[in-house]
């Protein structure tokens, strides 16, 4: 799964290739969030940005994007002096591609304002927010506003700098941001743009809207590639350890056929189990033999 994730963002963030959705399926507690992790270091190295957002259960769905959006605007936003030439630049390409309707992203991710009117006091849009109230208005977003949103994802997304988006428990997701996302990844302007989302898939059957909504994208011209996460078998738990331990797969047999059991093959466990288990001092590096070693009885009876 790692390598597929790794080829999608060499070939959509680096080459610039035909944007493309990574859709992560799995159930909770598989590593979905823990894969997509990986990719911020890689990322960072191209000079590439992240924007993440999360879906939770009957609060407000349609305020992540743009929620997730205000967070990435206001840790830009206290970069800004450590880069003031490429604030500026961001800057203008940001004004470039959202025109007269700057006001209105301005109302709804209010750390986009600070940036664009950032060194500007005597700006009146930097007061356009005064009085306004943007609990109640993030949610009121219609095809203009969509528009806009899907332009802004284009200026903050280039060759110098990469673009992830990723959403995680879509199955919550509303109509409005997936009508956003088929928008961005349909946009032939947008280019060094991986969209990244998770979802649980037992709480996403073939009528689900999230379900219609990447076959519409899909029948538009987009690659949208799934990976699936669940357990994995005994031989790969093995590989796992041998490869985090730095050990012949044959000296770690009995460890990981112990850690397969206790953590029923699922990725995210199997690696919180080996960190856990050296903080607890079951699993350490001698200095002596100069490899890994461990304690596999009182790892047997150990808890999970």
């Amino acid at each position: 799964q790692m390598l597929m994730l790794m080829d999608l963002f060499q070939s959509v963030i680096v080459l610039g290739d035909q944007p493309t959705i990574a859709i992560i399926a799995g159930g909770p507690g598989t590593g979905k969030s823990t894969l997509v992790n990986q990719i911020k270091k890689p990322l960072e190295e191209k000079g590439g940005r992240f924007v993440e957002g999360k879906f939770v259960n009957f609060h407000q769905p349609d305020v992540v994007l743009t929620a997730a959006l205000d967070t990435f605007f206001g840790i830009l936003f206290d970069k800004s002096r450590d880069n003031p030439k490429q604030m500026m630049l961001l800057r203008w390409r940001i004004h470039d591609a959202i025109g007269s309707g700057s006001d209105a992203l301005l109302n709804i991710i209010p750390n986009l304002q600070k940036l664009m009117t950032m060194g500007d006091e005597h700006n009146p849009s930097s007061h356009s927010t005064r009085g306004y109230n943007t609990s109640k208005r993030r949610g009121d977003i219609g095809i203009r506003m969509k528009y806009l949103l899907v332009k802004l994802i284009g200026a903050l997304s280039h060759r110098s700098h990469p673009l992830v988006l990723f959403l995680d428990d879509l199955q919550w997701a509303d109509a409005m941001t997936l009508d956003v996302i088929r928008m961005i990844m349909t946009d032939p302007d947008i280019e060094h743009f991986l969209f990244i989302g998770c979802y649980r898939d037992s709480e996403v059957g073939l009528a689900h809207p999230l379900t219609s909504s990447l076959n519409d994208i899909q029948n538009q011209g987009t690659n949208v590639i799934t990976i699936k996460l669940g357990q994995i078998e005994k031989e790969c738990v093995n590989s796992l350890v041998s490869d985090a331990l730095c050990l012949p797969p044959s000296l770690c047999v009995r460890l990981s056929t112990v850690v397969h059991r206790k953590t029923g093959g699922i990725v995210l466990f199997v690696l919180k189990f080996l960190k856990s288990l050296n903080e607890e001092g079951l699993l350490w590096f001698s200095m002596s033999s100069r490899r890994w070693e461990f304690d596999l009885n009182r790892i047997k009876v150990r808890g999970k």
